[in-house]
């Protein structure tokens, strides 16, 4: 490096810098668009999951159990039905003072176990209903219907036969 900072007198560390910078920006851009991430939809099918909805009001319960359609966040499509809503006390955990763990029942509150029953694809990678909302047990869902805005657990996974 000569004085005025340049590399063999020809290139700069600043000028490197933005070469190296400038392939690197090519090959994530090639990486990202020339890759195939998506696998191929082996079928259209019929699921049933459960979602499991945590410590919500005697309001959103009985919004629940009113069943009807589920769409998505802007109600242009339709996602599913729901056949089913148990009902359960919400509960809650704590510790005791002498360290032990107890469950107790959270006053005005309970947990819905909502069927819906949705069509979808079934692909390699698992299930994905029609708004490419991917159905895998512990992810965490909207339930989005006319009388309610929910959210809460897929906890089951089934395809339905015809």
């Amino acid at each position: 490096m000569d004085k005025n900072g340049k590399i063999a007198g020809k290139i700069s560390i600043i000028d490197l810098g933005v070469i190296i910078l400038i392939i690197a920006a090519v090959v994530g851009l090639c990486i990202r668009f020339m890759s195939s991430t998506t696998t191929a939809v082996t079928s259209d099918e019929t699921f049933r999951y459960v979602v499991k909805v945590n410590s919500v009001r005697e309001f959103t319960v009985n919004a629940l159990q009113k069943g009807g359609i589920t769409t998505d966040k802007n109600s242009e499509m339709t996602l599913g039905e729901i056949t089913d809503v148990q009902v359960g006390d919400a509960k809650m955990q704590s510790t005791t003072a002498d360290g032990r763990i107890e469950w107790s029942n959270l006053p005005d509150r309970y947990t819905c176990m909502v069927t819906i029953e949705a069509d979808g694809r079934e692909s390699e990678d698992g299930y994905i209903l029609d708004d490419t909302t991917e159905l895998s047990v512990g992810r965490t869902v909207d339930i989005i219907t006319k009388y309610v805005k929910t959210t809460g657990e897929i906890i089951s996974v089934e395809v339905l036969e015809d």
